[in-house]
């Protein structure tokens, strides 16, 4: 079985944010430094180019440094690690230790409503993984409290009016939502793993766009990676 290393980066780490056009030579300065810290340097990396929404691309050996127009991220090969960037929105993690296939989706509300995580999971099953064997694990994100939406944006969420609050404006719980999906996709509730953390409320250790409202976006980076041996 492969041991699998995950992680979210935090603001002392400097921004990740880096966009398909005109990137900040910080920034990737900021990446080569945290994954050389991390004993990570010099392998294969996969990075999801965000665009809130569905698609799923399965990275092998031969894919691109770049994957452009996606949201989640799947692979059976081991030493490669998948990337992608958050700043409240949550990076959700998969891991099928048995069939040794890892993924990670970017769940941003619009991803979230429109299937990103159902997509993901279709990509590992197809891929020869199992959904009992999944283990899902949300990473940082923005909390119910400081999720709030405009009349607008509500008949998105009307399959969810569980998690909708409207005291002191429209909030929305959607890590709940998630949840709830994920349950309903036939994840166990015992493999669904919360780290608990809000970016919008821990200001000193997370950048969060809807607190910050940064005139150049300043981003977390998520990993995971899987390895053929216990040691790396």
């Amino acid at each position: 079985m492969n041991k699998v290393l995950k992680g979210f980066s935090e603001k002392k780490d400097g921004s990740m944010y880096l966009p398909l056009a005109n990137p900040r030579t910080e920034n990737i300065t900021h990446r080569k430094e945290f994954f050389e810290a991390l004993r990570l340097g010099g392998k294969q990396i996969a990075v999801a180019d965000l665009v809130h929404g569905t698609k799923v691309a399965v990275i092998n050996r031969h894919s691109p440094y770049i994957t452009p127009e996606t949201d989640a991220l799947v692979t059976k090969d081991s030493d490669i690690i998948l990337t992608l960037t958050g700043a409240d929105c949550f990076p959700v993690y998969f891991e099928e230790k048995q069939a040794g296939i890892i993924g990670l989706a970017h769940c941003g509300w619009r991803g979230i409503v429109a299937g990103v995580i159902s997509e993901t999971l279709h990509a590992i099953e197809k891929a020869g993984g199992k959904r009992s064997d999944i283990t899902l694990t949300f990473g940082p994100g923005i909390c119910a409290k400081h999720f709030e939406i405009q009349e607008d944006v509500l008949p998105s969420f009307a399959e969810y009016p569980e998690y909708i609050s409207r005291e002191n404006g429209i909030h929305v719980d959607l890590k709940g939502i998630m949840r709830q999906q994920a349950e309903s996709l036939g994840i166990l509730p015992e493999k669904i793993i919360d780290a608990g953390e809000c970016t919008y409320c821990l200001k000193e250790k997370y950048f969060s766009y809807r607190r910050d409202k940064p005139e150049y976006m300043e981003t977390q980076l998520a990993y995971i990676v899987q390895f053929s041996h216990r040691k790396f």
